[in-house]
């Protein structure tokens, strides 16, 4: 096994929206009364303004482990204050930022069919978060919401075109990645690109004949 396991987003976009809060630690907290910010900011990574990316925020603090200012948390806190106002709110004169996060799920239970069921999102979770030089994003509109993980796959599914929907072929690849502490996550990617599917296919990854390799994509 790999001693550093990949799993890192790149989203870059205008400042779509936002509900990021400043909120206090409780009594019963490993660190009670201490200030922190939660929630989620949305990039739009297309000059179009349709593709809305949003980053989650669980647990940021001013300061970092070591005791150094956290400049993560003062960027959002500046979003918070409208220092930096949404393109929701100001329109093009939102910033443009750039932020380098991982892929984590959100785990939730919910009714399906009169059943609990656990359902596992995949989020972009976390991650350094920067003003873009001069306010302006890399021109490649396709180098701006990318993703590159380590992966165990154990299956892979395809799924016939739906006409009526307009949907298109595509296959389900299914497995799991990590997260820094090395914990599996189990998640699942869609590939549409027909050499991609055929390339994933012809692994022949089972849960007994698992697959470990690099996958990326958009």
């Amino acid at each position: 096994m790999k001693t550093v396991l990949n799993n890192k987003t790149h989203i870059e976009g205008i400042l779509y929206e936002h509900d990021l809060e400043l909120r206090t630690s409780g009594p019963n907290s490993k660190n009670p009364g201490t200030p922190f910010i939660t929630g989620t900011i949305s990039l739009a990574t297309d000059n179009a303004i349709t593709n809305i990316v949003p980053i989650h925020y669980t647990y940021v603090t001013a300061t970092t482990s070591k005791g150094s200012v956290n400049s993560t948390f003062t960027l959002l806190k500046n979003i918070i204050d409208g220092i930096y106002t949404t393109y929701m709110e100001n329109g093009d004169k939102a910033p443009r930022l750039r932020v380098d996060s991982a892929i984590g799920l959100n785990d939730f239970y919910t009714e399906r069919n009169g059943k609990t069921e656990l359902v596992s999102a995949k989020r972009n979770e976390g991650g350094f978060i920067h003003l873009c030089d001069n306010n302006a994003l890399i021109e490649d509109e396709k180098k701006r919401d990318t993703f590159e993980c380590d992966m165990i796959i154990t299956n892979c599914i395809r799924i016939d075109a739906n006409e009526e929907k307009n949907l298109p072929e595509k296959l389900v690849v299914k497995g799991a990645i990590f997260d820094f502490k090395k914990a599996l996550l189990p998640i699942e990617f869609t590939a549409v690109n027909s050499k991609a599917m055929d390339y994933f296919e012809g692994l022949g990854a089972s849960s007994m004949e698992p697959v470990f390799t690099k996958v990326w994509g958009r």
